[in-house]
């Protein structure tokens, strides 16, 4: 809950006051009762209990002043320090002959309170809100049955203050008298009340620990870690009898006000999720171990005793047992527990682990990765760089732009073999629940590795794609430079030379026959001269697919032949490289189909698909046309494969031929 600055040191203020007038009540309490002789177990209890709480509470509420469950903690410990100041009060009179009926009803009422002050924090806890807006009923019948029965603790002991104050002036102030109906009956029915309540608080935890991400789940586990150890040391303190059970009944609540205090004040001092599956792991296997020994022990006692051998042969037997079975033991324990306590980790594991299989199985690609680590660690904005010479790359290749680190992201590096490979970037709220992500990142080590390795040789692969892209922009570059020298320069000087040839044989023709003859014969070689040099510009690079476009230069190319040409042109005009790719296969496809199929008929398109290019040459003739090395075919697939596109020859014999290509060409 948000609250204005104000406001929020006026309560830790109050929190602090509170809690340590909570705690000087508390110890003035078993100071009277000390002084007096009348100390007992309750006293005890309640002071450690409520001078602890309430000296905790006013750390928590200065670190969370608006949080409920702090303040309900801390009215908790305040009736454990009021009930017990109320018996040790009800106490002294005692020993003075003569009971108060305010006294009284103040103890029953207060001890009544605080003994059924639990469940209204754990329903807090650890938000200071209800789970959800459907546990309003359920917290006011709380509330109204919390204050019912402290008030018939009060008003069931008048009726009976007399024999009741009797009981007090022999000295039991520890126990309701069993003799009276009526204030058994009522403190019976707040136990209950009390038990049903606590199951119902213990429920809202649960759920929401099965809810809770981050923060609030690692919260949720410190209090289950405290719960547990308490709920242990209480059962070892019903175990034993005399001043350890006094002990014991003292010091078992405090692990679990610990653990509410680090909860919620400082929830990331200890990777909680370790320290819950190793104290369980742990606390399993020495009692699998001690059991394994006292059997082992015990069985070959038995046996050596009818061979009335030393007693040291069964101590030995049982350590070497212990000692053999210890390790897979607690291999065994650890990953059950993992298994059950853990369930996100380990959950979060198997699926990486299930893609790793799947990996080397063929059944998953190393792109499929990203995918695999989002579900495993229930973030569907993990994002993953891989590093490839000091830069990042997605794990297609491309160049990845991560950016500085944003306000609610982490990241986190991935190595393998002492080298970083990959950069992952997660939401912060993984930040609280390290092991998760840690086991994650290790588990993902091996696929990240592979993606790191395939993601590098797309960068390679697009490098030399890039490379041979350049290189055929250079070579049509180059032809273009080539067809206008041979055009503005060789070409030309031949014409002007056959031009003034053919002036001079018509000058010699009146006076040397012979001259004349071989200057025309000149001027015809000349002329074949300039036609094969037009060819040959025609072929690499006509003037017309530079000025006109490739449309303009199919339908000049297709006008030459001698067969119909059905064509379906786009009149867009593409990059020089693609024009040039595509004008080199139509005219070894038209030539071919002229040349060696001996078509009738040729249907040539061109047409823009997406971010394709399409281009589908098809004749009708005899087929069998076939990709071979250093045909005109594989040059052709060579020149479309430098570009990045896509050749295709489809030729069955008899049948015709197509030829088809694509080329990537975005709009």
């Amino acid at each position: 809950m948000a609250i204005d600055a104000g406001r929020a040191g006026v309560l830790r203020v109050s929190g602090w006051i509170a809690g340590v007038l909570g705690a000087l009540l508390g110890i003035l309490a078993l100071l009277l009762a000390m002084a007096n002789g009348v100390a007992g177990v309750v006293s005890a209890v309640g002071v450690a209990g409520g001078s602890c709480v309430s000296v905790l509470c006013a750390v928590i509420i200065d670190h969370k002043p608006a949080n409920r469950a702090a303040w309900a903690l801390l009215a908790g410990g305040w009736l454990l320090v009021s009930g017990s100041l109320a018996y040790t009060w009800a106490a002294l009179q005692a020993q003075t002959g003569s009971v108060s009926p305010a006294a009284l009803a103040a103890a029953f009422a207060v001890d009544t309170l605080a003994g059924e002050a639990l469940p209204l924090f754990l329903l807090l806890f650890p938000t200071g809100d209800l789970p959800s807006k459907r546990w309003r009923p359920v917290l006011a019948l709380y509330l109204v049955g919390w204050a019912a029965a402290g008030a018939a603790a009060a008003v069931v002991v008048w009726p009976s203050r007399e024999a009741v104050i009797a009981e007090y002036v022999g000295g039991r102030v520890d126990t309701l008298p069993q003799r009276l109906a009526a204030p058994e009956a009522v403190s019976a029915a707040a136990d209950l009340f009390g038990m049903l309540f606590l199951l119902v608080g213990i429920a809202a935890v649960v759920l929401r620990l099965r809810r809770a991400r981050g923060i609030e789940r690692t919260q949720l586990l410190w209090a289950a870690w405290g719960l547990g150890i308490t709920v242990t040391i209480m059962m070892a303190a019903a175990l034993v009898s005399g001043p350890v059970k006094t002990v014991l009944a003292v010091l078992a609540p405090l692990p679990f006000y610990a653990a509410i205090t680090v909860a919620m004040r400082r929830h990331q001092l200890f990777d909680v999720q370790r320290l819950i599956s190793r104290t369980v792991t742990y606390t399993a296997i020495t009692a699998l171990l001690l059991g394994l020994y006292t059997l082992v022990a015990v069985g070959v006692g038995a046996i050596t005793g009818q061979l009335r051998s030393s007693s040291s042969i069964a101590v030995a037997a049982a350590t070497l047992a212990v000692a053999a079975v210890f390790r897979p033991a607690l291999r065994l324990v650890r990953a059950f527990v993992d298994r059950r306590f853990d369930r996100r980790t380990w959950l979060a594991v198997q699926t990486l682990d299930d893609f790793t299989g799947r990996l080397r199985a063929g059944a998953a690609a190393p792109a499929d990765l990203l995918a695999a680590l989002r579900k495993a660690v229930d973030d569907p904005t993990v994002r993953v760089a891989c590093v490839d010479d000091g830069q990042l790359i997605d794990l297609d290749g491309s160049p990845a732009d991560l950016g500085d680190p944003q306000p609610g992201r982490v990241r986190r590096q991935v190595t393998a073999g002492g080298s970083v490979v990959a950069m992952v970037e997660l939401d912060a709220r993984l930040a609280d629940e390290p092991r998760l992500v840690e086991a994650a990142l290790a588990a993902a080590a091996l696929p990240l590795e592979n993606a790191a390795l395939h993601a590098r040789a797309a960068v390679r692969l697009a490098d030399v794609r890039a490379s041979r892209s350049r290189i055929v922009a250079a070579e049509d570059s180059q032809r273009r430079r080539i067809e206008r020298d041979l055009h503005d320069g060789a070409q030309q000087r031949l014409v002007a030379l056959a031009l003034q040839l053919r002036i001079a044989q018509r000058e010699l023709t009146s006076t040397s026959h012979r001259a004349a003859t071989v200057l025309g014969e000149a001027v015809e070689e000349l002329r074949a001269t300039v036609d094969e040099l037009r060819e040959l510009t025609r072929g690499i690079l006509p003037p017309v697919l530079t000025d006109e476009g490739l449309a303009v230069a199919l339908r000049t190319a297709a006008a030459r032949l001698p067969l119909r040409v059905t064509l379906d042109v786009s009149a867009e005009r593409f990059p020089p490289t693609i024009e040039a790719t595509c004008w080199y296969v139509a005219c070894e496809a038209l030539a071919n189909a002229v040349k060696h199929a001996s078509a009738a008929t040729i249907q040539l398109s061109l047409r823009r698909a997406g971010d394709t290019i399409v281009l589908d040459v098809r004749d009708d003739g005899g087929g069998g046309a076939a990709v071979v090395s250093g045909g005109g075919l594989q040059g052709l697939s060579d020149r479309v494969a430098a570009v990045g596109g896509r050749f295709d020859v489809i030729s069955p014999q008899g049948a015709g031929t197509r030829i088809k290509v694509e080329l990537p060409c975005a709009p």
